[in-house]
């Protein structure tokens, strides 16, 4: 962030504190690491699913405070678009919406501005009535984007009064919410994450989300919220891999290949939307070994990579050839023959579009 968006940081964020009861005033890093971590896998699939991955934010830690150990991470909103209003005009959106932040559609429109509210039922209307239409915004990835420092405030208020009841809640109550849709199972991964790295940290006793001394769940109730939520039938099959090659912005890598299984690479696909990957191509990570690449602190990789369609969503990508690497070419593509051994059956697939969401019939 540049030093006058901090300065501006309060006027377009949110604080999520997330609150440990230990006995001393410290917390080992893995914990405090996979936790964030959990909590940005939350917003993400709430992002993807309530708002076409629309979102354009950052996720920035504070400093704890003395006491029991209080971790603070900021959630700032670079700029709020009206899908995020739109959703919560949708039947589904409301209810989801009353049912994670207590408060209904018309206390969100309020706190963003009326302005807001307009463009979001005219953007609700387009995606709900008329499926060419709505197929054609998904497309251009054109929803309107609204800066007004209003309308990132409630966004991001919103955004992080749903992820702590998502971590508040009881298994019971979320189920009653309904978490089938989209990403939300994702959602519901990353909270059971979250409470395994409090299982595994036997100092913590409690885990609160205000900055009070008040902590709701207390350790008994971590391995029942560690638990992740079973995937239907249909989802277990395994579909048939898609390929296609295709640009990707990185904007968290993980150079520990062995790691990638516990923390996956993160970055934008060509239609900027969040996705997660693995790097397998063996000649990549040689080069790496031999620190052939030149590494920025942003990193953009065009690669061959597989994924499959799992309830309408890309899931499991694996980047089977990284092609190109900030712009050196480092390899060709495999060829059928070669995919065709790593994957089996597969078909090729275009460059990824917009996903599927809670608007789609």
């Amino acid at each position: 962030m540049t030093e006058t968006s901090l300065s501006e940081f309060d006027d377009r964020s949110e604080r999520l504190f997330i609150h440990f009861d230990v006995n001393d005033h410290s917390l080992k890093l893995d914990t405090f690491i996979q936790t964030a971590d959990s909590v940005r896998n939350i917003i993400d699939a709430l992002d993807e699913t309530f708002f076409q991955g629309s979102l354009q934010y950052e996720l920035i830690i504070f400093p704890p405070e003395d006491g029991s150990f209080l971790s603070k991470l900021g959630f700032y909103v670079l700029s709020s678009v009206s899908a995020v209003y739109a959703f919560i005009c949708t039947e589904p959106g409301a209810a989801f919406t009353k049912g994670l932040t207590g408060e209904t559609p018309s206390y969100w429109f309020e706190q963003a501005g009326y302005k807001v509210l307009e463009e979001a039922k005219w953007i609700s209307e387009q995606l709900t009535t008329d499926e060419a239409n709505a197929a054609e915004a998904k497309t251009d990835n054109n929803l309107a984007t609204i800066d007004d420092v209003s309308s990132c405030q409630a966004t991001a208020r919103m955004v992080i009064s749903m992820t702590r009841s998502l971590l508040e809640k009881n298994t019971d109550e979320l189920n009653k919410l309904g978490m089938e849709s989209g990403s939300l199972p994702d959602a519901l991964d990353a909270r059971a994450d979250f409470y395994a790295a409090c299982i595994n940290n036997n100092d913590i006793k409690r885990v609160g989300f205000t900055p009070t001394n008040d902590f709701p769940i207390h350790r008994n109730s971590f391995p029942e919220r560690a638990q992740k939520p079973t995937r239907n039938d249909k989802e277990e099959e395994q579909p048939e891999w898609l390929i296609s090659i295709e640009n990707i912005y990185v904007t968290s890598p993980n150079w520990d290949k062995e790691d990638q299984k516990t923390r996956q690479w993160k970055g934008k696909d060509q239609v900027r939307r969040n996705c997660y990957f693995v790097i397998e191509d063996a000649e990549f990570w040689q080069l790496v070994k031999k620190k052939n690449v030149h590494v920025e602190v942003l990193n953009n990789l065009k690669v061959q990579w597989a994924r499959q369609l799992i309830n309408g969503k890309s899931k499991n990508r694996r980047v089977l050839r990284v092609l190109e690497f900030n712009g050196n070419k480092l390899a060709e593509p495999l060829s059928s023959d070669a995919i065709k051994a790593i994957l089996g059956n597969y078909s090729y697939s275009n460059a990824l579009r917009d996903q599927p969401s809670l608007f789609d019939d």
